[in-house]
Protein backbone atom coordinates (compact mmCIF):
# COMPACT_ATOMS: atom_id res chain seq x y z
CA UNK A 1 0.00 0.00 0.00
CA UNK A 2 1.45 3.37 -1.32
CA UNK A 3 2.06 5.54 2.05
CA UNK A 4 2.41 2.82 4.73
CA UNK A 5 6.00 1.42 4.82
CA UNK A 6 6.18 -2.00 6.65
CA UNK A 7 8.84 -1.73 9.27
CA UNK A 8 12.18 -1.89 7.86
CA UNK A 9 11.72 -0.87 4.14
CA UNK A 10 13.14 1.64 2.29
CA UNK A 11 11.40 5.40 1.53
CA UNK A 12 11.01 6.49 -1.97
CA UNK A 13 10.67 10.06 -2.71
CA UNK A 14 7.41 9.67 -3.73
CA UNK A 15 6.08 8.86 -0.25
CA UNK A 16 5.76 5.11 -0.95
CA UNK A 17 8.43 2.70 -0.14
CA UNK A 18 10.78 -0.20 -1.37
CA UNK A 19 10.47 -3.42 0.22
CA UNK A 20 13.43 -3.93 2.45
CA UNK A 21 14.02 -7.46 -0.18
CA UNK A 22 14.28 -5.29 -2.79
CA UNK A 23 15.78 -2.11 -1.53
CA UNK A 24 19.51 -1.18 -3.79
CA UNK A 25 22.57 -1.68 -1.40
CA UNK A 26 23.11 2.47 -2.23
CA UNK A 27 20.43 3.25 -0.27
CA UNK A 28 21.54 2.67 3.10
CA UNK A 29 19.27 3.74 5.22
CA UNK A 30 19.71 4.82 9.41
CA UNK A 31 18.79 1.27 10.28
CA UNK A 32 21.54 -0.09 8.11
CA UNK A 33 24.23 2.26 9.62
CA UNK A 34 23.94 1.53 13.04
CA UNK A 35 23.71 -1.90 12.29
CA UNK A 36 26.97 -2.07 10.70
CA UNK A 37 27.89 -0.05 13.37
CA UNK A 38 27.41 -2.25 15.97
CA UNK A 39 28.85 -5.09 13.51
CA UNK A 40 32.16 -2.98 12.94
CA UNK A 41 32.37 -2.97 17.45
CA UNK A 42 31.64 -6.41 17.48
CA UNK A 43 30.81 -8.88 15.02
CA UNK A 44 29.39 -11.50 17.27
CA UNK A 45 26.59 -9.72 18.06
CA UNK A 46 23.49 -12.02 17.99
CA UNK A 47 20.52 -10.81 16.75
CA UNK A 48 18.44 -10.31 19.72
CA UNK A 49 21.40 -8.08 21.19
CA UNK A 50 21.12 -5.73 17.69
CA UNK A 51 17.77 -5.59 17.74
CA UNK A 52 17.74 -3.72 21.30
CA UNK A 53 20.28 -1.86 20.31
CA UNK A 54 18.90 -0.62 17.31
CA UNK A 55 15.00 -0.76 18.96
CA UNK A 56 13.86 -2.62 16.01
CA UNK A 57 13.08 -6.09 15.74
CA UNK A 58 14.94 -9.07 15.48
CA UNK A 59 13.14 -9.80 12.43
CA UNK A 60 14.14 -6.16 10.93
CA UNK A 61 18.06 -6.97 11.59
CA UNK A 62 18.03 -10.58 9.81
CA UNK A 63 16.28 -9.23 6.72
CA UNK A 64 18.38 -5.91 6.76
CA UNK A 65 21.59 -8.18 7.47
CA UNK A 66 20.21 -10.89 5.05
CA UNK A 67 20.00 -8.00 2.04
CA UNK A 68 23.34 -6.47 3.13
CA UNK A 69 25.31 -10.15 2.62
CA UNK A 70 23.31 -11.11 -0.64
CA UNK A 71 24.17 -8.34 -2.16
CA UNK A 72 28.00 -8.34 -0.92
CA UNK A 73 27.88 -4.54 0.75
CA UNK A 74 28.90 -6.68 3.96
CA UNK A 75 31.01 -10.12 4.59
CA UNK A 76 31.97 -11.69 7.21
CA UNK A 77 35.45 -12.75 8.04
CA UNK A 78 37.69 -14.01 11.08
CA UNK A 79 40.68 -13.08 12.35
CA UNK A 80 43.40 -14.40 14.22
CA UNK A 81 46.42 -12.40 16.03
CA UNK A 82 49.49 -13.35 13.62
CA UNK A 83 51.22 -14.43 16.83
CA UNK A 84 49.05 -17.67 17.70
CA UNK A 85 48.90 -18.77 14.27
CA UNK A 86 52.56 -19.34 13.86
CA UNK A 87 53.02 -16.69 10.89
CA UNK A 88 53.99 -13.20 12.71
CA UNK A 89 55.89 -11.75 9.28
CA UNK A 90 53.36 -10.07 6.67
CA UNK A 91 55.23 -9.80 3.60
CA UNK A 92 53.44 -8.09 0.14
CA UNK A 93 55.14 -8.83 -2.84
CA UNK A 94 54.60 -6.51 -5.94
CA UNK A 95 54.85 -7.68 -8.84
CA UNK A 96 53.67 -7.38 -12.97
CA UNK A 97 52.87 -10.38 -15.83
CA UNK A 98 51.27 -9.95 -19.28
CA UNK A 99 47.50 -9.31 -19.01
CA UNK A 100 46.72 -12.57 -19.99
CA UNK A 101 48.00 -14.36 -17.24
CA UNK A 102 46.52 -12.25 -14.80
CA UNK A 103 43.34 -14.34 -14.20
CA UNK A 104 45.21 -18.07 -13.73
CA UNK A 105 48.33 -16.02 -12.01
CA UNK A 106 45.47 -14.71 -9.58
CA UNK A 107 44.09 -17.78 -8.61
CA UNK A 108 47.46 -19.36 -8.21
CA UNK A 109 48.96 -16.97 -6.14
CA UNK A 110 45.69 -17.60 -3.92
CA UNK A 111 46.14 -20.86 -3.24
CA UNK A 112 49.85 -20.90 -1.23
CA UNK A 113 50.36 -21.05 2.19
CA UNK A 114 49.65 -17.77 4.11
CA UNK A 115 47.85 -15.97 1.39
CA UNK A 116 46.03 -12.96 2.69
CA UNK A 117 45.14 -10.70 -0.23
CA UNK A 118 45.48 -10.78 -3.78
CA UNK A 119 44.50 -7.74 -5.93
CA UNK A 120 45.26 -6.36 -9.68
CA UNK A 121 46.11 -3.14 -9.15
CA UNK A 122 47.25 -0.07 -12.11
CA UNK A 123 50.82 1.23 -12.09
CA UNK A 124 54.08 -0.26 -13.21
CA UNK A 125 53.23 -3.06 -10.75
CA UNK A 126 50.15 -5.02 -11.66
CA UNK A 127 49.87 -8.07 -9.21
CA UNK A 128 49.69 -7.06 -4.97
CA UNK A 129 49.99 -10.14 -2.80
CA UNK A 130 50.41 -10.52 0.62
CA UNK A 131 51.29 -13.52 2.45
CA UNK A 132 52.00 -14.40 6.45
CA UNK A 133 55.32 -16.08 6.75
CA UNK A 134 56.79 -18.21 10.05
CA UNK A 135 59.61 -15.60 9.89
CA UNK A 136 62.11 -13.41 7.83
CA UNK A 137 63.94 -16.45 6.36
CA UNK A 138 61.16 -17.76 4.75
CA UNK A 139 60.26 -14.26 2.61
CA UNK A 140 63.30 -15.46 -0.35
CA UNK A 141 61.68 -19.58 -0.38
CA UNK A 142 58.31 -17.51 -0.77
CA UNK A 143 59.28 -15.54 -3.35
CA UNK A 144 61.20 -18.68 -5.36
CA UNK A 145 58.22 -20.61 -4.80
CA UNK A 146 56.23 -17.99 -6.70
CA UNK A 147 58.69 -17.61 -9.56
CA UNK A 148 59.32 -21.40 -10.31
CA UNK A 149 55.29 -21.77 -10.29
CA UNK A 150 54.32 -18.44 -12.44
CA UNK A 151 57.14 -18.49 -15.42
CA UNK A 152 55.64 -14.95 -16.42
CA UNK A 153 55.20 -13.23 -13.00
CA UNK A 154 57.96 -10.64 -12.05
CA UNK A 155 58.41 -9.87 -8.97
CA UNK A 156 59.26 -6.08 -8.27
CA UNK A 157 59.31 -5.06 -4.84
CA UNK A 158 59.01 -6.68 -1.49
CA UNK A 159 57.31 -5.21 1.15
CA UNK A 160 57.79 -6.70 5.08
CA UNK A 161 55.42 -5.24 7.65
CA UNK A 162 57.20 -5.00 11.14
CA UNK A 163 54.12 -4.20 12.74
CA UNK A 164 50.19 -3.69 12.20
CA UNK A 165 48.95 -1.14 14.28
CA UNK A 166 45.18 -1.22 12.59
CA UNK A 167 43.25 -4.24 10.26
CA UNK A 168 39.91 -3.36 8.96
CA UNK A 169 39.12 -0.77 11.81
CA UNK A 170 40.15 -2.81 14.46
CA UNK A 171 43.30 -1.27 16.85
CA UNK A 172 46.11 -3.72 17.42
CA UNK A 173 48.60 -4.40 20.30
CA UNK A 174 51.92 -5.22 19.22
CA UNK A 175 50.52 -9.10 19.34
CA UNK A 176 48.14 -8.33 16.99
CA UNK A 177 45.23 -8.50 19.06
CA UNK A 178 42.47 -6.37 19.07
CA UNK A 179 42.54 -3.28 21.90
CA UNK A 180 40.34 -1.13 20.25
CA UNK A 181 37.78 -0.12 17.42
CA UNK A 182 38.06 2.83 14.96
CA UNK A 183 35.15 1.51 12.68
CA UNK A 184 35.86 1.83 8.71
CA UNK A 185 32.42 3.97 7.31
CA UNK A 186 32.04 4.20 3.59
CA UNK A 187 28.94 6.35 3.71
Amino acid sequence: MRGSAAEGDVPRPDGGSIPDTEAPTSALGEVDRALLDALAHDGRLGLATLAQRLDVSAATVRRRLGRLTRSGTVAFRCDVAPDLTGLPVAVTFRGRAPIRDVNALHRTLATLHGCRLVAAVTGSSTVLATYWLPGIGTVQQHETAMSARLATLEITDRIIGARTVKRMGHLLDGAGRRVGTRPVRSW
